[in-house]
This record gives C-alpha cells, sequence and structure tokens, in this order.
C-alpha cells in the first residue's frame, strides 16, 4: 500500500505540470487569419540571386555552444551530387538466442540491468565467436524493449532497446542496458546527470570483459537511448568505433525545457510521469526474473525516492524562478547538453532527426559540430518525435523513394563500414539529406540532399513587416500602423478530481479550441496526431484570432528556405515582462496556413552574445542568447526595444502562388509558459509591435535558389 500511494505521486507531478499549463500564459499561438488590417495581395518578394562559391559580403559562421564561440564555417562541397542507394546484405547466421537478465557492478557499487542477445545456429545454440557489439542505454525498461523487438519489424535503424534481430543474425551482438535510476537498475534518476554519464564507462568495460566480445563497439539508439549514445562516444573510449543516433537532444534548455527562457510545462507533464512509471512499475520485471525479485524491488524503491528527491523539487524550482533552473546559470544544464560534448566525439557518427521533432533545433547542431571532427551524415525526417519513430517502424523496408533510403539497411551499412571494414558505401551516401515541406505534389514526403547544412547556397534575405500586415523586402520609409496584443490572463487552476480531467483533457486535446496548432502536435511528440489532425492546419484567413499576421504578396515563383531563421522584433509592453511567439506559415491558395516552423521569446532575455551567434554572410541568422540572471533585463514598460527571436530551423518551399506568413502572438502556450515570477511581472501587460522606419520590424530567412528543388 505504501508504495503504491508513493507512487500516485507521479500523477500529482503530471497534474503539477499541468496545472501550470493551465494558470500560466493562458492563450497559445493562434492559428487563426490575418489579423488586424490585413492586406498583402500587392507586395511580391523574390528570391536573392545566388552569388556563387565564395562569394560573400561577409563571414558565415557556425552557430557557438556555452564553451565554444563561433567559428567560420565554410561550407563543405564533396560528395554534392551524391545519390542514396539502399543497402542490404544477407543474414549470416539463421537465428538468435536472449541470455538471462545480467547485472553490471558499477565502479560505486551500484547494479545495471543488462540483457544480452546472440547470434546463433537452427537449434538456438550460440555461435562460439566473437562479435562487435551494438550497445544502447535505456530509461524506458529493457524488458519492454525486448518484448516490443520481438513484435515489430526488423527496424534496425530505430535502436529501440530490444534484441535487433535484424542486425544480430547479420553478426552483431545486441547489449541493452537499464541506464542508473531506471529499470531494474540501481539509482535514483539523474536526468543524464554526471552519476548517469559515469555508469554509461563501467557499461562499455563490461563488455569488453565479456567472452563474446570482439572489442569493437557501435554506440545507437533512439531518443533517450541515442542521447546517451552520444555521451558515451564523447567519452572516446577506444572500442568505440562509431555510432548511430536518431532523434537526440542537443541542449536540454534550448531544445525543450527553456526555450526563450520560458518552461515547457507541456513536454514535461507528459514524458516526465511516462518516464517515472516506467521505472516505479517492475511487476513484469520481477515476474519474468523471480531470482531477482528482491534486487529489482530494492531498486523500485530507489526510483520511487526519487519523485521527492530529485523530480518534485526540480519542477519545484524551475517554476519558482531558481537561478540554474530557470536560467542557464551554473552546469545543471550545461552538463546534460550533448552539443557541449559533441565536439569530444571522434567517431564516424549518423544523426537521423524530424522536421517537427522536440529536438529540432540541435539535430543539426549535433551534425555542425561533428562534421569538421569525424564523419558525419545527417537525415531530417517528417514529422513529430513519435510520430518519426512509428513510421520508421512500420514502414523500415520500404524501397528507396523521394530520394530518401529505406529505414533498414542504414544502421547496417553504417557498422558495417564502420565495425566490420566492409566495403558497404557508407561513406559515399549524401551528406545532407532534408525532408522539405511542400515540395511534394503527391501527398508523399519529398527530400532533397546536399553536401552540407546550412546549405552552401543559403543566403540570407531579410523581410520587413509593415503597419499595413504586408511583408516585404523593403523598409519603412515613415512612420507606419503599430499593433497590439494582450497578454493572456492566468485562469484559476483547479484541484482535487478536476485537476484529473484536466489532465487527462491536456492528453486529447486543449480546453480551448482555437488554440489548436502544430505546436501541440510538436510537444506531445506527436501523440495527438491520431485523434485530431487538424492541428497540422490553421484555421483560414477568414477566421480573424488573436494573432498578428504579416504576408507576402502572392509568390510569382517557388520561394525556397533551409536553415535557421531570425526575426527582430521592436515592441513596448505596458508590463516589465513579455512573451512574444513567432511563426512562419506557407499560406496556400485555398487560404489555409501551414505552419512551417515557430520560435519563442521572453523579451526580458533578449541579450544576444553575439561571439556565440551564427551570421550567414555576414547577416545574423540565428542568435545566441545567454538566459542567464546577469543577462536579464525586464523591460521599461512603454519604451521600446528590439527583441531577436531565434526561430527553429526548418526546410520548406513556399510554391508559386502560395503566400508566406509571419505570425506574432503574445503566447505559445505548448512550447513555453512563465514560471510563477515572470508570471506575476506579465499579468495584464499591452504589447506593442512596431514597424517604422527607427524601429524596423523584420525577419531574415535562408533563402536557396528554386532551380534545387527540381
Amino acid at each position: 500500500m505504501r508504495v503504491k500511494l508513493r507512487v500516485a505521486r507521479i500523477g500529482a507531478l503530471a497534474c503539477l505540470v499541468v496545472g501550470l499549463l493551465t494558470a500560466c500564459n493562458g492563450d497559445s499561438d493562434s492559428d487563426g487569419g490575418a489579423g488586424a488590417g490585413s492586406a498583402g495581395s500587392s507586395v511580391s518578394v523574390v528570391a536573392p540571386s545566388y552569388p556563387g562559391p565564395g562569394a560573400s559580403s561577409g563571414a558565415t559562421t557556425t552557430l557557438g555552444t556555452r564553451a565554444l564561440t563561433s567559428q567560420n564555417n565554410p561550407a563543405i562541397t564533396s560528395n554534392g551530387a551524391a545519390k542514396w542507394r539502399n543497402y542490404t546484405r544477407a543474414a549470416e547466421y539463421p537465428n538468435i538466442v536472449k541470455l538471462p537478465l545480467q547485472f553490471i557492478t558499477t565502479r560505486t557499487g551500484q547494479k545495471l540491468g543488462v540483457l544480452v542477445a546472440l547470434p546463433a545456429d537452427e537449434n538456438g545454440n550460440a555461435i562460439a565467436d566473437t562479435f562487435p557489439v551494438i550497445l544502447t542505454q535505456n530509461a524506458y525498461r529493457i524488458d519492454l524493449g525486448n518484448a516490443l523487438s520481438s513484435l515489430l519489424p526488423p527496424a534496425s535503424t530505430l535502436g529501440i532497446g530490444g534484441a535487433d534481430k535484424f542486425m544480430i543474425r547479420r553478426g552483431y551482438v545486441s547489449v541493452t542496458v537499464d541506464s542508473l535510476g531506471s529499470g531494474v537498475s540501481d539509482g535514483k534518476l539523474d536526468l543524464f546527470g554526471p552519476l548517469e554519464q559515469a555508469a554509461y564507462a563501467d557499461a562499455v568495460d563490461w563488455v569488453l570483459q565479456q567472452p563474446w566480445s570482439n572489442g569493437k563497439i557501435g554506440v545507437a539508439g533512439t531518443s533517450y537511448l541515442g542521447i546517451s549514445s552520444l555521451f558515451t562516444a564523447a567519452q572516446q573510449h577506444p572500442s568505440i568505433k562509431a555510432a548511430f543516433v536518431n532523434v537526440p537532444m542537443g541542449d536540454p534548455w534550448r531544445d525543450t525545457i527553456g526555450t526563450g527562457g520560458m518552461l515547457n510545462a507541456w513536454f514535461i507533464s507528459n514524458w516526465l510521469p511516462l518516464t517515472q512509471a516506467l521505472s516505479v512499475f517492475n511487476d513484469l520485471a520481477i515476474s519474468t526474473y523471480p531470482q531477482y525479485a528482491d534486487q529489482i524491488r530494492a531498486a523500485t524503491q530507489e526510483h520511487i525516492a526519487a519523485i521527492d528527491d530529485v523530480l518534485l523539487p526540480l519542477i519545484d524550482n524551475a517554476l519558482s524562478g531558481v537561478v540554474g533552473y530557470a536560467t542557464d546559470d551554473g552546469d545543471f544544464w550545461s552538463v546534460r547538453s550533448p552539443i557541449e560534448q559533441a565536439r569530444n566525439i571522434q567517431v564516424p557518427t549518423f544523426v537521423i532527426g524530424s522536421s517537427s521533432d522536440i529536438f529540432q533545433r540541435n539535430e543539426p547542431l549535433l551534425y555542425e559540430q561533428l562534421k569538421r571532427n569525424v564523419a558525419a551524415k545527417m537525415l531530417i525526417v517528417p514529422g513529430a518525435h513519435a510520430e518519426s519513430i512509428l513510421a520508421a517502424l512500420l514502414n523500415s523496408n520500404n524501397p528507396l523513394e523521394n530520394g530518401a533510403p529505406a529505414a533498414t539497411g542504414l544502421l547496417l551499412q553504417w557498422f558495417d563500414k564502420y565495425l566490420k571494414d566492409i566495403d558497404s558505401g557508407a561513406e559515399k551516401q549524401p551528406t545532407v539529406t532534408q525532408y522539405v515541406a511542400g515540395l511534394s505534389a503527391t501527398g508523399l514526403p519529398r527530400y532533397l540532399t546536399a553536401s552540407d547544412w546550412p546549405h552552401p547556397q543559403a543566403v540570407p534575405q531579410r523581410l520587413y513587416l509593415h503597419g499595413d500586415m504586408t511583408l516585404s523586402t523593403s523598409a519603412p520609409e515613415g512612420n507606419e500602423a503599430v499593433h497590439t496584443l494582450r497578454e493572456p490572463p492566468a485562469p484559476v487552476v483547479k484541484s482535487g478530481a478536476n485537476r484529473a480531467g484536466t489532465l487527462l483533457r491536456g492528453w486529447l486535446i486543449p480546453s480551448d479550441s482555437s488554440e489548436k496548432s502544430i505546436s501541440w502536435l510538436q510537444w506531445s511528440l506527436g501523440f495527438v496526431l491520431p485523434l485530431f489532425d487538424w492541428y497540422r492546419e490553421s484555421d483560414t484567413v477568414e477566421k480573424a484570432q488573436s494573432a498578428l499576421n504579416y504576408e507576402t504578396g502572392t509568390m510569382t515563383s517557388d520561394y525556397y528556405i533551409n536553415g535557421p531563421i531570425q526575426a527582430d522584433i521592436w515592441m513596448s509592453s505596458t508590463a516589465t515582462e513579455a512573451a512574444l511567439s513567432v511563426r512562419v506559415d506557407d499560406v496556400g491558395a485555398d487560404g489555409v496556413a501551414r505552419p512551417i516552423t515557430n520560435g519563442l521569446m521572453s523579451a526580458a532575455f533578449r541579450a544576444v552574445d553575439t561571439t556565440r551567434s551564427r551570421y550567414l554572410r555576414g547577416e545574423m541568422i540565428q542568435p545566441w542568447h545567454p538566459y542567464t540572471i546577469a543577462s536579464k533585463q525586464l523591460l521599461v514598460p512603454g519604451q521600446a526595444v528590439k527583441v531577436p527571436v531565434e526561430i527553429f530551423p526548418a526546410a520548406a518551399v513556399i510554391k508559386q502562388g502560395h503566400k508566406l506568413r509571419i505570425s506574432i502572438s503574445s503566447s505559445n502556450q505548448a512550447q513555453g509558459v512563465w514560471n510563477y515570477p515572470s508570471q506575476s511581472l506579465a499579468n495584464g501587460g499591452v504589447t506593442t509591435i512596431y514597424n517604422d522606419v527607427s524601429r524596423p520590424s523584420s525577419v531574415v530567412l535562408p533563402v536557396l535558389p528554386s532551380n534545387l528543388l527540381k
């Protein structure tokens, strides 16, 4: 009974965060129509001419990190003509055999659960030989991963944490480990902290001591498993020869938790309870491995204790505005950021991301950090986090189509090359492959390849917001109309049974149907998609909502954007804190706005570190905000300031006959909400957006020649 009562706190954890979601920043990014004073039908935008290789009006740089300033970033131009070729080979062994549960003893004396699967003969007997090892370290239960792997197609590229029959039969050993603080392993959840990372090394050492290991390890996995793979590779153990990661995180603060200096309650309220629940309901593991029942029960008690000792204090600190949790001071977030360690990875690494992933921002940045030091490739597929994973699971054997490879074979080709020294052609495959939104005329996703990211032919183009709600390349020449946005009020949070209802409703649909947007899909990991496909599209132009929508005229030719985007918004507020949500939309001839990407920014965190920001041909196109307490600048009511908003990178085409829209609102509840102190400062505020000659609000887009779309 005591265990069940304690476990019930997971539900409280979810309600706490969802309660914040309903209490703060109560309006979402509105997907409405043209807003006040909609115009723009006569304003046309033409893509700039590409100046040619080497031509530049200024420097092109990388984006910096906490540890690194921006560096010159000459484009990689080799391998630009490469085309995808599917790869496979026949199985070497007829079967696999799964070994019983074992435990690794770490340097601290704690135990990690580990499951091993080996190549086997037709009778299920393990082959007496040594093999390279595929190591995945998991926070989602290795026993569940093993069960799933026996039911799903041979999606070898995914690394879901189970015995990968496809790879094992081709001469690899599968080793899956419950990371410290999860599953059947000892410890309290460390959320990628120093203790957990140290245990990754203990798992590597254990593998090398086993009789079936030939001393070569490839780290692989999806999501959490991909993140742990990056941290493991960064430790530079000489046995690790390659990495293959699917939808991994780069920076928990800038990627997800603290986007724009706000807090992502929607994602956390879904992910944290799910993750923790998997580690405290271990009945299946106990019944499957009764010989370890006492060990597993003791580990479960530690996981339950983590709710009070780790998770609730972390959430309370973030909500209360504690420095280092609600800001990027100190090392709590940096030590948990693979992007800060990517420069230490010295092995070939393949990165798969997705266009609306929760880690949309940092998947290209991981590739960028890796490409100078190692053989690196990047593939961006369509969809949100869970969407992209499920699509690969269910369609892993599809043939090559629309410019991208079949899923099964990618991992095999990569590891055959770098773990088995087979001439698989992995190095000859395209370096960068991206799903391009809006490109397909058939409904099937289409992909384009390139020699590098950002694309070598990208040119910055600045579009200005005007008082008549148009968007053009012409800067304002005088005074123009201003427009206002209201900070939404904070509703009263319900308690008791009603809060449980709020949690359930939060999983299915926002409380107000006007709040629908692509962000709810993105930050729910894609789980809302099967129920409400209208999250993909906004209302028609005629159904005006609270957003300010600035539009170009109808495009006279295809307009191709690819890379990070920056909005420079001049604003003031009647309060000392205010939020800006800036979304980029493709408005079709049918009047429906289809979101491409968006950014969120607390005006108080508007300070930019120019030494870490990205420049494209001399134009800043991706600001780097410190998000420290020292950099915070509260607004002076009525005083206009420029707020540079980082908009997450995207690849999309605005087709001829369509319009480009920049939509600005005072909230995007799905992406971020205020902490308690900031909420009190923002309450009741009215934001004014300026577009005059001295305060020219604008957006900088990375534009490419339209002939690349053919």
